[in-house]
């Protein structure tokens, strides 16, 4: 996004941070993975929420009583360059994040000691318990070197700025969308009978990466009984004749991704039974995209889903009582998306509002009989209704067998 947008982010961030404060956010550092190597470097959202940057060990600080923010970056190591790459300049972090002032690191003992001597309250993102041997490492780490007595904790004033979404983080959701379909659209000539579900997550990856994506997070391929298993990642087995391929996946680009769910047939035709469990999903799909708008809530649209869930797993001859659904729907109808996949959220009670981006995701799972069938598409809240932001993506049933059979 363009450098105006984390402007406008983080205006209106410094807006609601608690007056008479200083906030201190951080990128986070490497983890040690295993002897001298380390997990691939990931900033913290909420860091990049405000900045668009992802490197490592930087800082971003708020200064209410000035409406002042200031970045740190690691110091520049010309030998380490050699080996690990580029290092982040301040001309190269005011280009992408707008902020003016930028520093290095040779300055941040001295900025903090300052700020603790002033009379104003800390503010940092304790979330997710992480742990640093350096200060400037995570939030807890810098907290337990102030002392708690002067933190205060910032993670849910962050949480409700990122729930709703402005305009160009929504393109941005739509672009990382597109570029998902694509990759769908190019993996199914991987589905075939004989081939591996890992054959078509190959392909899948290997797309999103050739638009300059990522994956948003593990993906799902699971073919039959595999599709029963909510988040099976293992993606290495046999697509057999006569079953059905379920997909979870997602690709970010610009930090923004997706989360899409389709179930297809193998060899490009539904059975009856197949059929007839995947039209009770896509009723439910369609029921709960109706119904989301302003004022329900996520856990209100669940009990929807479980509704029309039930009365299908009855015709289906599954259950004879509502409320034995759960044998085969056992997860939530969808969550927040943006940034991260299950994005930051309050809870399942709260009421939507314009600007949300939410996932609509029902299933069935029947292990007995091998079917396991989700559809789930990105859904943004609007003023009175909602926007489906992956139309384009096939789900009908005629729709699905049209495009396979053109393979």
């Amino acid at each position: 996004m363009k450098k105006e947008v984390y402007e406008t982010i983080r205006n209106n961030v410094m807006n609601v941070l608690p007056k008479n404060s200083v906030t201190f956010l951080f990128s986070g550092a490497l983890v040690r993975k295993s002897s001298d190597t380390t997990y691939p470097f990931f900033a913290n959202r909420n860091f990049y929420y405000v900045t668009g940057i992802e490197e490592e060990e930087a800082v971003v600080v708020f200064d209410t009583t000035n409406d002042k923010v200031t970045l740190f970056l690691r110091e520049i190591d010309p030998n380490m360059e050699k080996w690990v790459g580029h290092y982040m300049t301040n001309v190269e972090a005011e280009v992408i994040s707008g902020i003016e002032d930028v520093r290095y690191f040779g300055e941040f003992d001295a900025f903090v000691n300052e700020v603790m001597a002033r009379d104003v309250v800390i503010g940092v993102d304790l979330d997710h318990n992480t742990e640093s041997e350096l200060i400037h490492g995570s939030g807890i780490a810098f907290a337990d070197f102030v002392g708690e007595d002067k933190i205060v904790d910032v993670f849910e004033i962050l949480v409700r700025q990122r729930m709703v979404k402005l305009p160009e983080e929504v393109e941005e959701i739509k672009h990382a969308i597109d570029v998902t379909n694509r990759a769908i659209l190019a993996s199914l000539e991987e589905m075939k009978p004989g081939n591996n579900e890992n054959d078509v997550a190959a392909r899948f990856q290997y797309e999103g990466m050739r638009e300059n994506g990522d994956l948003m997070f593990d993906t799902i391929l699971a073919g039959g009984a595999n599709a029963t298993v909510l988040h099976y990642i293992s993606n290495n087995n046999i697509l057999n004749d006569g079953e059905l391929l379920l997909f979870d996946l997602g690709i970010r680009v610009n930090g923004y991704g997706a989360d899409i769910s389709r179930t297809f047939p193998i060899n490009g035709k539904f059975t009856e039974r197949q059929k007839e469990v995947y039209q009770v999903v896509l009723d439910t799909f369609h029921a709960v995209n109706e119904a989301i708008r302003p004022g329900i809530s996520i856990a209100t649209l669940n009990e929807l889903a479980k509704e029309h869930l039930a009365e299908g797993c009855i015709r289906l001859g599954l259950i004879e009582d509502p409320s034995e659904v759960s044998r085969y729907y056992y997860h939530g109808i969808g969550h927040s998306l943006g940034l991260d996949t299950h994005d930051v959220w309050t809870n399942r009670d709260e009421p939507l509002v314009k600007g949300n981006v939410i996932t609509n995701e029902p299933g069935l799972y029947i292990a007995e009989e091998g079917i396991g069938v989700r559809i789930e598409t990105d859904v943004l809240v609007t003023e009175e209704s909602n926007e489906d932001l992956g139309p384009q993506i096939i789900r009908e049933v005629e729709d699905v067998e049209a495009y396979l059979a053109t393979l």
